[in-house]
């Protein structure tokens, strides 16, 4: 099945593309942070936008069933409130908050966007990502359900770099996924295109959080990952991003980092 999750009910079944590249039994955690913004989307109202998404990986998310919850606030005529949660048996996995903004009529005939255009790379220097820790025995999430076209840097390459991705499968089997969606499940990869510490290092640096602020829905499937990884003297760093879509600044994004011994 080409899609991160399955629905069952109540339930969301994780395929194997979900998985991430730590451990065998774990997801990724762009998927569910591609799910939970899924499920505010079905909180929003018609012309209100989510303009912010934090999203809190609270434990390894498990490649078993998960239930949610949702909850919805009015904070003001035009601030609402939203949250969202993933169970696995019974327990909190991952949770989001977001800002949903009310939309004003438009302000401006054109977009004010000054960063762009940006030219995506063609498909020769489309690159597979590598297995990582997991090895080749198992279909995962960075691998296999998206593409990566680097434009400056490559998995080899410790550092900063630009990246463009495309998600190439649904995030729930027989939908098409949101532009925002889409947004949410790439933006988790950031600390992985920017990565200072290569395997051989025998340390990685693990996201317990993913922040986006978005500026305006993203056109087109591919989006530019420009990101940077900063790392304190104590095994933990922040990565900060930057996407683009062709015509410009779509959103920002922020992962905080937490060292991780493979040894």
């Amino acid at each position: 099945m080409d899609a991160l999750y399955l629905a069952d009910g109540k339930l969301f079944r994780p395929t194997e593309y979900s998985r991430g590249p730590w451990m065998a039994d774990a997801q990724h955690g762009g998927p569910p942070a591609a799910l939970l913004q899924r499920l505010i989307e079905n909180c929003t109202e018609p012309d209100h936008w989510i303009s912010r998404m934090s999203v809190e990986l609270l434990a390894p998310v498990p490649l078993t069933p998960l239930t949610f919850t949702t909850e919805l606030q009015q904070l003001s005529r035009r601030v609402q409130f939203a949250g969202a949660e993933l169970l696995s048996d019974g327990r909190v996995v991952a949770r989001a908050r977001a800002r949903i903004l009310r939309q004003s009529e438009p302000i401006f005939s054109e977009s004010p966007e000054t960063d762009g255009p940006f030219l995506l790379p063609g498909a020769e220097v489309q690159r597979e990502a590598p297995a990582w820790l997991i090895g080749q025995d198992h279909l995962t999430f960075h691998q296999k359900a998206v593409d990566h076209r680097w434009e400056d840097g490559d998995f080899d390459s410790p550092g900063s770099a630009v990246c463009w991705q495309r998600l190439n499968k649904q995030v729930i089997a027989g939908e098409e996924p949101s532009g925002q969606q889409r947004v949410m499940a790439l933006a988790d990869l950031a600390s992985g295109v920017s990565a200072v510490l290569s395997m051989a290092s025998g340390y990685g640096m693990i996201n317990s959080d993913l922040d986006v602020a978005f500026v305006r829905p993203p056109v087109g499937e591919w989006l530019r990952t420009d990101a940077t990884t900063r790392l304190g003297p104590r095994g933990t760093g922040v990565c900060s991003n930057t996407l683009c879509d062709q015509l410009g600044v779509i959103a920002h994004g922020t992962q905080t980092l937490l060292g991780r011994s493979f040894a």
